[in-house]
């Protein structure tokens, strides 16, 4: 074999062994707290929809026509409970009913996998109330 007039790798390294041991000490926890940054952003994202979700299918629960607020609320827990007992949890849900309008307001607090932050949900929903015009 004719050697090419390249070191081996060992030989090229030279003073910088070790580095990538300290590297990896300064990078790895950067990394992992970036994803679990980009993860807790994923679940702020999605608790605000199922939140969304819960206030408009209170709102329609309770706008029907001779509904009560209280039927809007039961509706808001149960989807709540169904769809993200873990996600969201701690929920109230605030429902007002007029002659002319269902208000709906969900609060709830968010999983978070980030530590020592914690996270809140709002999501307001409204409508109209049915009638009967003669």
């Amino acid at each position: 074999m004719s050697h090419t007039g390249t070191p081996p790798p060992k030989q090229r390294r030279g003073h910088e062994d070790g580095y990538s041991t300290i590297e990896a000490a300064f990078t790895l926890p950067a990394m992992i707290l970036l994803t679990m940054l980009v993860v807790q952003y994923a679940l702020l994202w999605h608790g605000r929809h199922v939140a969304q979700a819960a206030a408009l299918n209170a709102v329609r629960a309770a706008r029907t026509y001779q509904s009560t607020a209280e039927a809007g609320q039961n509706a808001a827990t149960s989807y709540l409970a169904h769809v993200a007992p873990n996600l969201l949890t701690s929920p109230s849900v605030t429902t007002s009913r007029t002659a002319t309008t269902v208000t709906v307001q969900v609060h709830a607090r968010l999983l978070s996998v980030v530590p020592f932050a914690d996270f809140d949900v709002t999501q307001t929903a409204a409508g109209p109330v049915e009638r009967f015009v003669s």
